[in-house]
């Protein structure tokens, strides 16, 4: 069976929610396949080598028995670019990605290789997600955020550097879909991919739960203090506020699984916030409390003893809420939930049997 190499339009398309889906669908059937991303660029310290953080998470999900290297071939590191510009020759890359394809090959009758974004990315390297795809003789898919106008001028791009290679792309997936839309994106879609000589393989709806992050994951992202809550931080959040305004405004703004982010010497906001987030009887919410201030000694007891998780920030709270626009955090191996919805997803609204069948050929 050939190899299917899953490609993307863009970064943050999905690429890994798909290969996670996937890899437990093929194994459902009793496939046994295997993964690897051939070039990572987001590496992690994983038993002492840098493997790439989506190979870590396939390895630890699916407690894979492969030396972690196998699923990372190439860890892009700091300075790898200007290096091999300076001295370009791409053999010696190839031949690690090769060399793993074989050993791979032996353990497992079919392999996900996950790709690094649209088709061109990594030609710098000599290495582009069309070149690796053509060095391993896959077969590809293509992920891209659901859309009509701009997904299909950018799939477009992706296949007409795919075709340079001779590289067979299998089909389409819109990711993403927004549910109102969903029928009508994915019938004109279709017919707009089957103008570009392609297929729709897949339509996913977009599912706000996989959106969800952790208070822990925020603290543990930019190396917040924690104050108080520590067995909360697995709380999970769906809206963030900033509370900076009259007391009286905020009543209206803080919800179920509510992050809200306060300057830390707004004691009436802090009272309010943990007024509210009380009344919710399922764990859920917490706090940042911004500019360097430790909450008044007077509340602090009161902070502790709510169980409401509260991380402290240097950071003025313009900056800190900056960075919750565009938060966007990868799933981890602890978030099962997510990991089981992927499953359904894919295996409900992406045809695997087709995708399968061309494998074969």
């Amino acid at each position: 069976m050939k190899p299917i190499y899953i490609g993307a339009t863009l970064q943050d398309s999905g690429k890994t929610s798909i290969s996670l889906g996937l890899m437990q669908i093929l194994r459902d059937r009793g496939l046994k396949p295997g993964y690897c991303k051939p070039v990572g660029q987001h590496y992690v310290r994983y038993q002492d080598k840098n493997i790439d953080e989506d190979g870590v998470l396939m390895h630890q999900v699916f407690h894979l028995t492969d030396e972690p290297y196998l699923l990372s071939p190439i860890a892009i590191e700091k300075g790898f670019t200007k290096k091999f510009i300076e001295n370009p020759d791409v053999g010696p890359l190839e031949k690690k990605i090769l060399d793993v394809d074989v050993q791979l090959r032996r353990s497992h009758p079919m392999i996900i290789y996950e790709g690094t974004g649209h088709a061109g990315v990594g030609s710098c390297f000599g290495l582009s997600n069309a070149r690796v795809a053509q060095l391993l003789g896959a077969k590809v898919v293509i992920v891209t955020a659901g859309g009509i106008g701009r997904p299909i001028d950018e799939i477009a791009v992706s296949l007409a550097l795919f075709r340079e290679y001779q590289v067979e792309v299998l089909g389409i997936i819109l990711n993403k879909v927004l549910p109102e839309k969903y029928d009508k994106i994915k019938e004109t879609a279709a017919k707009g991919l089957r103008l570009l000589g392609t297929e729709l393989v897949g339509a996913v709806p977009y599912d706000p739960s996989l959106a969800e992050f952790t208070v822990g994951q925020v603290a543990e992202e930019f190396s917040y203090k924690i104050l108080c809550g520590t067995d909360a931080l697995s709380n999970r959040i769906n809206h963030t506020v900033i509370a900076a305004m009259e007391p009286q405004h905020v009543f209206k703004h803080i919800v179920d699984n509510t992050l809200v982010i306060i300057p830390g010497d707004r004691v009436d906001n802090i009272l309010i916030t943990i007024l509210l987030l009380s009344r919710y009887t399922d764990k859920n919410g917490g706090m940042i409390l911004t500019g360097g201030f430790e909450p008044h000694p007077a509340i602090e007891p009161l902070l502790r003893s709510s169980q409401i998780p509260v991380l402290l920030s240097d950071d003025d709270t313009f900056t800190v809420s900056a960075r919750m626009k565009d938060l966007g955090f990868k799933i981890r191996s602890y978030d099962t939930d997510k990991i089981h919805r992927l499953h359904q997803l894919v295996d409900e609204y992406i045809d695997t049997d087709r995708i399968l069948a061309a494998l074969k050929e």
